[in-house]
């Protein structure tokens, strides 16, 4: 899943589970307190993997960022409709000023922190400032326009603060990714440590004493798991059931798969590879989690010298026309899962524009045009099979997460069908994600990942050239200005004409993404309200009865 997402809007707020649909889930019976749930990092959103960090301000995973959203609330909650839902939000108002260029902030004043100070407009303030320090260091920098496109940012009170901005900007897009990228943190306990200091610690147990959200930090093992219990002194909605979480650290999806049979852990996502295996956990309850709000697909580096065929549109377009999508979710997803082309969520179709929305129901997949394209842009077959140009092979090796070569290895088999030789090498996905995060590395090729959006789903600071989380170094002046246009206009017509236009290029190969199966022990109650489609986990919605 995305490494570095903006899940301070995932997985701190979140959308509520509306979108999601129990496939077998009878009513609960009332809700009683204690117990220990013990489940796995990305549980219902993404391959199993381990937490490394607990930092809001530093942690560049999914799972770094889903664990650190169960001590931390963000700013603003995100309802089933992409609204803000100001119950549940931290802040309790936004004032936009006519020309869209200033926002004042007004904030609940029942949360506090556990050590029983208010959480106030100086801990979002706090926030904000160090994102200015770290700069592009933080995970989202540059997200939804912080601090990018800031002019001022003033505490007007206790419970107020004002952001000025540089411009006028969709206010649509400014509050749900930027106003939604701050997170409250708690600036009495923080404030006297440097960033070498957070760095050091961001897996300290004692570090982290000071939280608003529902859960604390127990204890962290390293290679084994992370555990919390209940905020006593919490003070938002939803206060937890559950007496301990457990996430353990299961490095594969056999892993997570065994567990469940086991019982070593009671909540799961069902490995697509072992979907034909379901009947060995047929004792479970199942839930199925339809939306997903990003997108799977097949990244290239741009900075690579032996990757120069990247940079013609007509070898990513004939990539997207060689991929037999429906076969993919028909072989690797067992049919449940959708089509995607471009870089905008499929379901919800909130933000699907119509030539997107007919995408899904054309005939996409086409060898006999993929071939048209290679040749037209002068790769011919070689012995083999495999096309050539220039004394170079049209080949290239693409990293997989470890335990995720089913889809790979089709796509691998259709791309040979038009010439195109794809290897495979299987990693950690830490070390993944090491590799092509590192800007001085031009060695890496292709990896095979997804990516979590922001509400807005613009993905500036993903394919926006010099963008903070643009780790593919692509870039494209057109695409640059549609990016703009998205932020800088109001209504739909910009976002549609930039997500065409990405349709159009291709600059990582967009692929269809599968239905989450989530597996759990019948005894855990509240799985319809813990899990949400924009990658949310909510797990102080959780509670366990007896067996």
């Amino acid at each position: 899943m995305n490494p570095r997402q903006n899940s301070r809007l995932l997985a701190a707020a979140g959308l509520l589970t509306a979108l999601a649909a129990p496939l077998a889930h009878a009513a609960d019976p009332t809700p009683r307190h204690g117990g220990t749930v013990v489940t796995v990092p990305g549980v219902g959103v993404a391959p199993p993997a381990a937490v490394n960090g607990l930092n809001p301000l530093l942690s560049s995973s999914l799972y770094n960022q889903q664990a650190a959203g169960l001590m931390y609330l963000g700013l603003l909650w995100i309802d089933r409709h992409l609204k803000i839902d100001y119950t549940r939000s931290v802040a309790s108002g936004i004032q936009v000023s006519a020309d869209r260029t200033v926002y004042t902030v007004t904030l609940h004043k029942r949360y506090r922190w556990s050590d029983g100070q208010p959480v106030t407009a100086e801990d979002v303030a706090y926030d904000y400032h160090m994102i200015e320090k770290l700069g592009p260091k933080f995970p989202n920098y540059g997200t939804g326009g912080i601090p990018t496109l800031v002019k001022s940012f003033e505490v007007l009170g206790p419970y107020r603060f004002r952001i000025t901005l540089k411009r006028p900007v969709n206010a649509d897009w400014f509050e749900l990714d930027g106003l939604g990228l701050l997170m409250p943190l708690p600036k009495q306990a923080w404030e006297h440590y440097s960033v070498k200091t957070m760095f050091n610690h961001m897996v300290d147990p004692s570090f982290f004493q000071v939280v608003d959200g529902p859960f604390k930090l127990q204890s962290f093992v390293q290679g084994r798991y992370v555990s919390f219990v209940p905020n006593p002194k919490y003070t938002g909605p939803n206060p937890p059931y559950i007496d301990r979480l457990v996430l353990r650290f299961l490095n594969t999806p056999q892993a997570v798969f065994a567990a469940l049979r086991t019982g070593a852990i009671q909540i799961g996502t069902l490995p697509r590879s072992l979907y034909p295996a379901r009947a060995q956990l047929a004792a479970l309850g199942t839930y199925e989690i339809k939306g997903l709000w990003g997108f799977n697909y097949m990244g290239f580096n741009y900075s690579n010298p032996n990757l120069g065929f990247i940079h013609d549109v007509r070898v990513r377009q004939a990539m997207m026309h060689a991929i037999d999508q429906p076969l993919l979710v028909k072989l690797e997803d067992f049919g449940m899962g959708q089509r995607d082309y471009g870089p905008v969520p499929v379901d919800p179709p909130t933000f699907l524009s119509p030539h997107a929305r007919k995408m899904l129901d054309s005939k996409v997949y086409d060898p006999a045009l993929a071939d048209r394209l290679l040749d037209e842009a002068g790769w011919k077959r070689g012995p083999g099979g495999i096309r050539e140009k220039d004394g170079h092979k049209l080949a290239f090796t693409m990293y997989v997460q470890a335990g995720r070569t089913r889809g790979p290895t089709m796509i691998a088999g259709m791309l040979a069908q038009v010439g195109i030789k794809l290897r495979l090498r299987e990693k950690p996905f830490n070390s993944v994600i090491a590799e092509y995060t590192d800007p001085s590395n031009k060695q890496w090729q292709s990896i095979y990942l997804g990516w979590s959006l922001s509400t807005y789903p613009s993905a500036g600071t993903i394919f926006k050239t010099g963008g903070a989380l643009n780790d593919y170094h692509y870039s494209d002046p057109k695409l640059d200005k549609l990016i703009d246009e998205v932020t800088k206009k109001s209504g739909l017509a910009p976002l549609y004409a930039f997500q065409d236009y990405m349709i159009k290029t291709q600059p990582v190969i967009f692929l269809p993404y599968s239905y989450k199966l989530v597996k759990y022990a019948r005894n855990i109650h509240g799985i319809d309200k813990a899990f949400t489609p924009l990658g949310g986990f909510n797990p102080q919605y959780l509670w366990v009865s007896a067996k």
